[in-house]
Parts: C-alpha cells; structure tokens; sequence
C-alpha cells in the first residue's frame, strides 16, 4: 500500500466517508468524496472541485498576508521618534530601537494588552478603529473584541500591576468576559 493510499484509507475512517481524492496545499487538506462533496481541512465546503479548493487557500492565504503586511506597512511609516517619545513619557525607560519595534509590532497584531504606549500608537493610525470611541483587540483564541476608551482606563487602573489577569483575559473571550463581569463592566 502506498502511503497516499494509506493516508486516504485513514481519513476515511476519520470522516466515515469515502475518498476519491486528496491533495494538500499550504498546510491545508483537501479531500473530494465520492458524493463530490469538497472537504477543507474535514471541513464541508459549497466549493466544487480540489483546484477551486486549492485556489481559494491560495486567495485566502495572499489576502492574510496582504492584510498583514497593509498593518505591519502603516506602523512602519509612524515616526520612530514620535513612538520613542511616547515610550519615554509612559514608562521613562531607555529607548533603542529593538523596544520601538518590538511596539510596533505589538501595535500591529493588536494583542490585547493595557501598555498605555500600545494605545497611544494605535491612537495614531486612523485605519485601526473599527469602530469610533473603541479600541479593538485580538485574543489568543482569534476573537475580537471591542472596549471603550474608559473601560480600558478602568482595566489599566484595576490591573496595571496585575500582568497575570492580562494574560488570563487575553487567553480567549470566555476569560475576558468573566473578568468583565466579576469587575461589573
């Protein structure tokens, strides 16, 4: 038994639906069944065959990557000195430019945090406010959430020394919102 074949044989008993092909393309698995059914990743798919599969990974993949490099592009252009200078007045520390980077960065994945140099700097990028008077903040498990101007006044002021509660709601929706209801927001 080949191994493609092997491979095939094993993902049938995983689905319980047969096979006729299958294929990979940028980490995902593609599989068509004998119903013509297209599978992503053992996920159904209104898709028709394994190239439009393939050539949708393809799309969504260079649309990720043009999305992430629009944000990466738009940090790159904010003044390194305007961010040094923020960095100053927040933490009064020694600015190099590994720390101003390594803002930028962070600025740009829009991980939750309460660094008030993080919300300065996405202050400064129009394109970053889905909606007006909230900032918007991605978890460890993709959500997306929203928070007002004073409620993230309110979480800095609770938990600026608390790091560990940071990183618990950054974890996933479930966690930030349970800290919002025990703090009554």
């Amino acid at each position: 038994m080949h191994f493609n074949q092997f491979n095939r044989k094993l993902s049938e008993q995983v689905t319980f639906v047969e096979i006729k092909a299958q294929l990979r393309s940028y980490g995902h698995l593609l599989e068509q069944t004998i119903e013509d059914v297209i599978l992503i990743d053992k996920q159904v798919t209104d898709l028709n065959s394994l190239e439009e599969a393939r050539q949708y990974i393809i799309n969504k993949k260079y649309t990720e990557q043009l999305e992430q490099e629009a944000k990466e592009d738009i940090y790159e252009e904010l003044s390194d000195v305007k961010i040094a200078t923020i960095i100053q007045e927040q933490h009064n520390v020694k600015v190099t430019d590994t720390l101003i980077e390594s803002y930028k960065e962070l600025a740009s994945s829009k991980l939750f945090t309460l660094d008030p140099v993080i919300s300065e700097i996405r202050q400064l990028n129009k394109l970053d406010k889905i909606v007006e008077g909230k900032i918007d903040y991605k978890l460890n498990d993709d959500s997306i959430i929203a928070i007002s101007e004073s409620t993230q006044q309110k979480l800095k002021s609770l938990f600026d020394e608390h790091q560990d509660v940071v990183e618990y709601m950054r974890e996933s929706k479930e966690n930030f919102l349970a800290i919002m209801k025990q703090i009554g927001e």
